[in-house]
């Protein structure tokens, strides 16, 4: 008989609200009215309070009574957390104490001199690097250890459900601290080191900073499970972005540890918007085999008293709902004085997910593609070709001519936040190419790539550049050569997981040898198409990328496309075809391996590329064929498909997202009409259930598919599928 799920196992809804700038008036609140307008107009079960603010020079106070800690001025007779969370239970809300860890300020810190994170140069960090401008933050291996631990006891013997930590983290070019000093000699038997990307104790060291962080949550998990075994602790833990490895945060290194993933996906003016920023957080957690939750920031931007558009928050909601995660919302109690329907977004999407709770549980992705974003890369890619760290660019243009001028990076920290660069935007371009075409996909960690969990794929990608240990090289070949495929790009599979060269993959790739690379240019460089293949006809020209490598393709290795011969400057002669590929097709065993030797994913990412998203799409629907889902619908419309199983029946649950707006922040969502699917599978359903937006769907079983027709797809549609 299966153990009943706990409640953070379940789905759940959080929020918080804060009463910024003076948490003191919450003790001026009707708490009862309180706990019921979160359950009422919020839709939540889940409520974070502020423990500790994370803000200002008040962050090592409390908001509740601790003994040995300093009370928050103002509630020197109020015990927040003892009064609230009874009540917030009584209204069936799980009540989380945000507690800062990872900011606190210099006179708190001068009572500590011994806690504080010292840069490599031997500077407190926050004289080198003053916290949001004013403050410092704490070393995890220091005494103030002690001091976090029993913070987190206080909290839990209050009666809440659990704490979240905000912080800690290890930051950049840290810690030197004579307690890490220490602690490093006893593990490696030498002094810390520097940053050198060719030494070895280098890559030590970043290894000595995670496991220092994943140390310090396990102690935090155990000092909570000593006052309440149920209680839950999670921490941010970082998004999918390349640069976490600078923080020390690594999902999972952390996620044994804590209760759930989270990481924020906050929406910001003044950068270009991932469209698909939420549903790339939420899959990209949902990989570290822990309930996910993605932070969605309710206020708009840096402008924290007012709230985003009702549109923006609906789409960030259905973003998170349909890849598996969990919503977090946060905001200021105060913005609701001028903004009284902020709520309404919330209330719709949140109702939903409470009132179909049951179609949230339990699913398994039955995707059929999966696309790697690798901790190994992250942490340790640096491109072993000069070229990647020269720009070519015109210094002065002067009678419609153009001089070229071409600059090279040589410091390791320019050098490395080049490579962090290009796996930003590949990972993004291969996540949007994928997303657009409405291929069915799971991002994969590292831990992922064994032969047991590979089996569950057809097609496997690897990005612009992939560090593979010893497990995933032997896992992938055995994947392929079972009949398994994969698509590889760039310098995919070209390093082994401390980023040294490997040269054992290049069979599988079908290389023979690489000779290095082309000058990188944007613009005026073309591939040439020899034969027909992946839509394109013979003698098109391509674009591309700025980043292409001369490879000379293995024997009997397929070359239906071949780089042009490199030119340097705009409306000058193409220079004919070269001999190097720029699309190798390898059979290796039973299975085949797309391979492009240019940086394809970076090239979609940064520069949106139509030929390059085609080129990703297509070469994974060829080697996919038939795919469990088609659809025929604008790019913008997402999906996700999980199989539940419950009662000994099967059910199959299709997410639709119309991700169609015209503005960013979401202003408007477009509606798409008259969307067709086709569900690839043998069997004829007993029934066929719109859950949000349609009454009814019209649907039919066909040979070996099921036929659906939606006329009107608004925000978020969810089809169950009864067998």
């Amino acid at each position: 008989m299966s153990r009943a799920k706990r409640w953070w196992e379940r789905p759940v809804r959080m929020l918080r609200m804060d009463y910024a700038p003076d948490f003191s008036v919450i003790r001026n609140e009707d708490l009862e009215e309180v706990a019921r307008n979160r359950k009422e107009d919020w839709c939540i079960n889940c409520e974070w309070i502020v423990g500790t603010p994370g803000f200002s020079n008040m962050t090592h106070q409390t908001t509740f009574d601790a003994d040995g800690y300093e009370k928050y001025p103002g509630l020197e007779n109020f015990d927040y957390l003892r009064s609230y969370a009874p009540i917030a239970h009584k209204h069936g809300i799980k009540v989380i104490a945000y507690l800062n860890m990872h900011w606190f300020s210099y006179e708190f810190a001068a009572d500590h001199p011994d806690w504080e994170q010292i840069t490599s140069s031997g500077e407190r960090y926050g004289i080198a690097r003053p916290l949001y401008g004013n403050g410092t933050t704490f070393c995890v291996n220091s005494g103030w250890r002690e001091w976090a631990f029993s913070l987190m006891a206080e909290a839990m013997k209050t009666g809440i459900d659990g704490i979240f930590l905000d912080g800690p983290v290890v930051f950049h070019d840290c810690c030197y601290c004579p307690t890490c000093q220490m602690e490093f000699i006893a593990t490696y038997g030498r002094v810390l080191p520097r940053e050198n990307w060719h030494d070895p104790l280098w890559k030590g060291f970043l290894c000595f900073r995670e496991n220092s962080l994943a140390r310090f949550l396990a102690d935090a998990r155990q000092t909570v499970r000593k006052i309440n075994p149920e209680g839950v602790i999670f921490l941010n833990g970082g998004g999918w972005e390349p640069s976490g490895w600078r923080v020390a945060r690594d999902i999972q290194q952390l996620g044994p540890f804590q209760n759930f993933n989270g990481a924020e996906a906050f929406f910001s003016y003044g950068i270009t918007p991932n469209p698909y920023a939420c549903m790339m957080t939420g899959k990209y957690l949902r990989a570290g085999d822990k309930p996910a939750v993605v932070f969605v920031h309710y206020m708009n931007d840096t402008w924290h008293y007012l709230n985003l558009p009702r549109e923006e928050i609906g789409l960030s909601l259905a973003q998170i709902a349909s890849c598996g995660a969990n919503p977090w919302l946060a905001l200021i109690r105060s913005s609701l004085d001028s903004q009284p329907s902020s709520h309404e977004p919330a209330k719709s999407m949140c109702g939903f997910l409470e009132q179909r709770k049951d179609y949230f549980m339990d699913c398994e992705s039955m995707a059929e593609v999966g696309l790697l974003f690798s901790a190994y890369t992250n942490r340790n890619y640096l491109s072993r070709y000069e070229a990647v760290y020269e720009t070519t660019a015109f210094s002065k243009e002067e009678n419609l001519g153009v001089d070229y001028k071409v600059k090279r990076n040589e410091a390791w920290t320019q050098r490395k936040k080049e490579c962090e660069k290009m796996l930003q935007h590949s990972y993004t371009g291969y996540f949007q190419a994928l997303t657009r075409a409405h291929i069915l996909f799971d991002i994969l960690l590292d831990k992922d790539l064994n032969k047991k969990n590979l089996v569950r794929y057809k097609t496997i990608i690897l990005s612009d550049a992939a560090c593979l240990d010893d497990e995933a090289v032997e896992a992938l070949k055995h994947f392929v050569s079972e009949g398994g495929n994969m698509v590889c790009s760039f310098e995919a599979g070209f390093y082994d997981a401390e980023g040294d060269p490997l040269f054992e993959f290049f069979e599988v790739l079908g290389i023979k040898q690489v000779e290095g690379l082309f000058p990188a240019f944007k613009g005026e460089n073309y591939q040439k198409v020899i034969s027909d293949c992946l839509g394109f006809k013979e003698g098109v020209l391509v674009e591309r990328a700025i980043y292409a490598l001369k490879v000379i393709a293995a024997e009997g290795a397929v070359m239906p496309m071949l780089f042009m011969n490199h030119v340097k400057g705009s409306y000058v002669p193409l220079e004919g075809v070269s001999t190097y590929p720029s699309l190798i097709i390898n059979s290796y065993g039973k299975g085949k391996v797309l391979y492009f030797p240019e940086a394809l994913g970076y090239f979609y990412g940064s520069k949106g590329m139509p030929s390059a998203e085609d080129r990703i799409a297509r070469s994974v629907q060829y080697l996919v064929g038939t795919p469990l889902l088609e659809i025929d619908a604008p790019r913008t419309v997402s999906a996700e498909v999980y199989r539940q199983k419950k009662n000994k029946r099967d059910r199959v649950i299709i997410h639709l997202v119309n991700n169609t707006t015209g503005s960013y922040p979401a202003r408007e969502c477009l509606p798409v009409i008259n969307i067709d699917l086709r569900l690839n599978v043998g069997r004829k359903p007993r029934a066929v259930t719109p859950l949000r937006e349609l009454k009814s769907i019209d649907y039919q079983a066909n040979g070996n598919g099921l036929e659906m027709h939606i006329p009107v797809l608004n925000l978020y549609e969810v089809i169950s599928i009864d067998f």
